[in-house]
C-alpha cells in the first residue's frame, strides 16, 4: 500500500504482522471462521499525541482462507471480494480518543471493494520500551460494503479481530 506520511509526525513504523487478521461470520447456523494472512500496517501513535497519531493498512483479500478451498475461491468472486477489480481492503485512521489506561478508540475509514465507511475500533495498547502492540476487535454488515446479498442462512454481521 502508498503510504503519505503526514510531514509532522515522526517517522511511521512499517510492520508485517505475524498474526492474521481473524473473522468470524455465522452461516447455516455455524460459525465460520477465516483468516487473511497478507496483509500490513503503518504506525505512528503516541498515546500522549493523539491528535498527530495515525494508523494505516492494507489486506489482501485473496490470502482469505476459511479452511474450505472452494469457498475461498467464491469469496474472491465478483459477488463477495471481486479480487480481479479490487485487490486490496484498506484502513485508515481518521480520530483516536482515550478510554483510560491502555484503551483506546479510534474512528477509521474502511474501504472493501468501491465501498468506503467509517468504523469504530475500540483497540489496547501494550508497549515495552519502544515496542508497540495493538489488539483490536470490530464488527461489520457485511451488506454494507457489497458482500455479497441478503440470505436466510449467512449473517449480515462479521466480527473481525486484528492484533500487531
Amino acid at each position: 500500500m502508498v503510504f503519505a506520511l503526514v510531514p509532522f509526525l515522526l517517522l511511521a513504523q512499517s510492520v508485517k504482522p505475524k498474526s492474521p487478521i481473524q473473522f468470524k461470520i455465522k452461516n447455516a447456523g455455524i460459525i465460520v471462521d477465516g483468516t487473511i494472512s497478507d496483509w500490513e500496517v503503518e504506525v505512528d501513535f503516541d498515546s500522549k499525541k493523539l491528535d498527530q497519531s495515525s494508523i494505516r493498512g492494507k489486506a489482501n483479500p485473496e490470502s482469505i482462507q476459511t479452511g474450505i478451498k472452494l469457498r475461498d475461491k467464491h469469496l474472491h468472486g465478483r459477488e463477495y471480494f471481486h479480487i480481479q477489480k479490487f485487490p486490496f481492503i484498506s484502513l485508515e485512521s481518521k480520530s483516536f480518543q482515550s478510554k483510560g489506561k491502555n484503551n483506546f478508540i479510534g474512528v477509521f475509514e474502511l474501504q472493501i471493494r468501491d465501498v468506503k465507511r467509517e468504523v469504530e475500533i475500540p483497540f489496547t495498547l501494550s508497549q515495552t520500551g519502544k515496542q508497540q502492540k495493538f489488539k483490536g476487535e470490530f464488527v461489520i454488515d457485511r451488506l454494507d460494503f457489497g458482500l455479497g446479498e441478503k440470505s436466510l442462512v449467512l449473517s449480515d454481521e462479521v466480527r473481525i479481530f486484528v492484533e500487531f
